[in-house]
């Protein structure tokens, strides 16, 4: 349990760390395009994920209780930022949440990944994602792999301050997801590869207290802005199930931003 311990600290460790590199972004003269592919590349940071296939986590209960975290590809987000300071990068930002599932009767599973607010007076950040996935495969179906259906919400919130043009500004962002998803797995004793599709409908607003350079005036010459996507989500994966210990690995894209995730857990 000490490395169970060491590894909940680290996670969180590498979230602050990206919270102290969010700091020197420069957000400024946003256009509509430039502020949409940054809600598209939080989306898929933040979206719900249990790096977890169609099957449930026993034959009538079961619980699971651990971390999801890893790395997502911000291409765009990078390109935003040397375009104000050539100097700076951030081409991936990281991700973790504590992770917990219930499986009940009727193989119904009930998921939850949580983050409290943490931060420091500069940047605080939130999400929390709620999901239920349903395996009809264990109930109706003898077939050789498990099927499911999960839908899913995620809600996250953003604050950060920052210098620009040498006025202190204030950034608050909030991110909301809806989505649901089709997925098949195969139990193979220890291992479970999965992988999954579905449809995400995603929604970013940021508004903005003192410089009013943020937003290019030809996209809105207010403080504040929204930004909705709806596009695919697919995912491909797989768990090593050891005694009580599960671990996991999942490649993601959506909105054609890439994720790496990975899980750790205790299941019984």
């Amino acid at each position: 349990m000490n490395g169970f311990k060491k590894l909940v600290f680290l996670s969180f460790a590498a979230l602050c760390s990206a919270v102290a590199q969010a700091q020197d972004i420069p957000l400024k003269d946003l256009t509509e395009s430039d502020f949409k592919n940054v809600v598209s590349e939080l989306s898929a940071n933040f979206l719900h994920t249990s790096v977890s296939g169609a099957g449930t986590l026993g034959s009538v209960w079961g619980f699971e209780l651990g971390l999801v975290g890893g790395i997502t590809k911000t291409p765009d987000i990078d390109a935003l930022v040397k375009r104000e300071s050539a100097s700076a990068s951030v081409d991936q930002i990281p991700h973790a949440a504590l992770l917990g599932a219930v499986t009940a009767p009727f193989a119904i599973t009930v998921e939850a990944n949580f983050v409290p607010k943490v931060g420091s007076d500069k940047f605080k950040y939130q999400t929390f994602g709620l999901a239920a996935k349903w395996t009809p495969s264990e109930l109706f179906f003898d077939l050789p792999v498990d099927l499911a259906v999960k839908a899913l919400m995620t809600k996250s919130a953003l604050n950060f301050k920052d210098t620009i043009s040498g006025v202190a500004t204030t950034f608050d962002y909030d991110n909301s997801q809806l989505g649901l998803e089709f997925l098949v797995s195969k139990n193979f004793a220890i291992v479970e590869p999965y992988a999954l599709i579905g449809m995400v409908n995603s929604k970013g607003d940021m508004s903005v207290t003192g410089s009013g350079q943020v937003f290019d005036n030809s996209y809105t010459t207010g403080n504040s802005a929204s930004v909705k996507r709806s596009g695919m989500v697919w995912a491909v994966g797989a768990q090593l199930k050891l005694l009580a210990f599960h671990f996991g690995l999942e490649y993601s894209r959506l909105y054609d931003t890439t994720r790496y995730t990975g899980k750790l857990s205790l299941a019984f």
